[in-house]
């Protein structure tokens, strides 16, 4: 499975989002699909969850997991329209944060490829081996979304 994210930096802060019925806050972007590319595909997620336009800037990283098949793209993206109004239906809340000072119930793989941009130092690419915490999470994030979905 391939998923792509994007950092969307505005005057010095940073975009994170909130789905429904899942208290941690996220990077806006989420699955592809089979016949796209991950530019493109971030470039429609953003047109489709946040109502705005985007370019793509700079890739800050690849992130695969070795105990399941996935690979996750993360991309800096600027928005085409500065300051663009956004509107979303995939998303309960989204707002701007410092850098220096993000929430604490952000999703633990955003948080590293949060500190991978921070750094400057990117492209990235990453491993994650099987760790009990991160299926937990994400088993609580699909069962979450499965009752939202299902409702």
């Amino acid at each position: 499975m391939k998923k792509a994210y994007a950092i969307v930096i505005r005057n010095g802060l940073i975009l994170l989002v909130r789905r429904q019925g899942v208290p941690v806050w996220d990077l806006p972007g989420g699955e592809l699909l089979s016949n796209e590319n991950e530019r493109e595909g971030i470039q429609r997620l953003i047109k489709e969850q946040l109502s705005f336009d985007s370019t793509i800037d700079d890739l800050i990283g690849i992130y695969t997991k070795e105990y399941h098949d996935e690979v996750t793209y993360v991309y800096k993206v600027k928005e085409k329209v500065s300051q663009s109004k956004m509107e979303s239906q995939d998303y309960v809340a989204f707002n701007f944060f410092d850098l220096q000072n993000l929430p604490l119930n952000i999703f633990p793989d955003r948080h590293r490829q949060i500190k991978d941009y921070k750094t400057g130092r990117y492209p990235v690419r990453l491993s994650f081996k099987g760790n009990r915490w991160f299926i937990r999470i994400e088993k609580f994030i699909k069962e979450r979304k499965k009752r939202s979905d299902s409702k």
